[in-house]
């Protein structure tokens, strides 16, 4: 053979030998996938019962990605449960907004260390306790006292709320509940976690932007990170269409729902426009955004990230941690937690007939989110935090060092 007749031979030989780590990568990313199916499939399944109608899991990491799902998305026409169902993500989106007022902080427009009085009239002010001494860290951070909205007597809220279901509500209407009543301790003296104070982080946002902040929101953030499932619930198109959400009142007459009777919720809480309960969206899109937020990037600079999750700025927490050893810290919109020198992020949110469950480990960089339409119901709950919890140990292998 002549050495023209060589050249393309050698040229094969190395343009497979440069393919083959490539090759062995994707070889060994195939096989976690599936042994990430093998293993998490089966747990969905298990988790359908009469309390829990359907489940969708996204787990993502640099060895590999499973999304599946089990049961029924609709429950009157028996229609499976889809991997790309959108639906209200409850608390899980309140990182949507603290993301959003630390991009405007940077930018020179809020910020979040000065009085809420620079932003808000004397009037609202007055009907608020301490409000001198608030600010919109405190706010979003959960420092501020402010009186919680959900615990107006008599299911008040909740009443007015049932009472609507075809209006958008936006953040006054669930301020309003809070308005003159008594702080549980003065701003920066103790923890408190509030959806008030998000509401009336919200009200600045709409005051000091002269429209409503979802359109920043889709600007700033939904539209950069291409979340093109996502969208501000009650103000923006829904599309794709929330998924429905099932609630059932098995205890208590006074509430607003029938006794024992099974509820779709999806015509209430989709008309809610408020920035403690924000988002609609997937379990790609979450797992996207929280993210973006913690792990470096070109999207957000280092400075937000810091300002929401930098060890500076949390404060020690209570809520619904994963680990009772754990050290727990919240920071803006999101929960940092650290157990035998393994720190994760996360934030679930519940309303009624939904649950979220997102959470991120750097580790690996590891996303897992979650989603049941079932939500406020202790059976659904319990059952659904138990499952992400067996989830992220499968990863952090904590129990097994303690």
């Amino acid at each position: 053979m002549n050495i023209l007749n060589k050249k393309p031979f050698l040229n094969l030989i190395f343009i497979v030998s440069m393919l083959i780590p490539n090759i062995v990568v994707a070889n060994k990313q195939l096989d976690k996938s599936i042994g990430y199916r093998n293993k998490y499939q089966p747990m969905l399944d298990n988790l359908i019962s009469k309390y829990i109608p359907g489940v969708v899991l996204l787990i993502e990491s640099k060895h590999g990605r499973f999304i599946g799902s089990a049961g029924f998305k609709d429950l009157e026409k028996k229609q499976p449960m889809t991997t790309d169902i959108v639906i209200p993500n409850g608390s899980a989106g309140k990182k949507l907004t603290a993301l959003l007022v630390t991009l405007l902080a940077e930018e020179g427009i809020v910020s979040l260390d000065a009085p809420i009085s620079r932003y808000l009239n004397q009037e609202l002010l007055s009907q608020i306790q301490y409000s001198d001494k608030m600010t919109l860290r405190r706010l979003l951070n959960h420092t501020s006292g402010i009186f919680e909205y959900n615990d107006a007597s008599g299911y008040t809220f909740f009443k007015a709320q049932f009472a609507q279901p075809n209006k958008v509500t936006t953040d006054m209407f669930p301020l309003s509940f809070a308005l003159n009543q008594p702080a549980d301790f003065e701003p920066g003296e103790g923890y408190s976690y509030s959806n008030t104070g998000y509401a009336l982080a919200g009200v600045i946002l709409e005051r000091v932007l002269k429209e409503h902040p979802s359109k920043a929101i889709r600007k700033k953030i939904l539209e950069p990170l291409k979340m093109k499932s996502s969208y501000s619930k009650g103000v923006e198109k829904q599309q794709p269409v929330i998924a429905s959400g099932f609630f059932i009142n098995e205890a208590d007459p006074l509430f607003p729902t029938p006794l024992n009777v099974w509820v779709d919720t999806k015509d209430i809480i989709g008309t809610t426009a408020t920035s403690d309960a924000p988002l609609a969206s997937n379990v790609n899109d979450m797992a996207k955004l929280l993210r973006a937020i913690v792990h470096k990037n070109n999207m957000f600079s280092e400075s937000v990230k810091m300002q929401m999750v930098g060890e500076k700025h949390l404060v020690e927490s209570s809520g619904p941690r994963f680990y009772h050893e754990s050290d727990f810290y919240y920071g803006l919109g999101i929960w940092v937690e650290k157990v035998n020198s393994k720190k994760f992020y996360h934030h679930g949110g519940t309303e009624f007939g939904y649950f979220t469950q997102n959470i991120y480990i750097p580790d690996g960089d590891i996303s897992i989110t979650a989603f049941a339409n079932c939500g406020v119901n202790d059976p659904c709950e319990e059952t659904f935090q138990n499952f992400t919890f067996e989830v992220l140990d499968s990863f952090l292998n904590v129990r097994s060092d303690i």
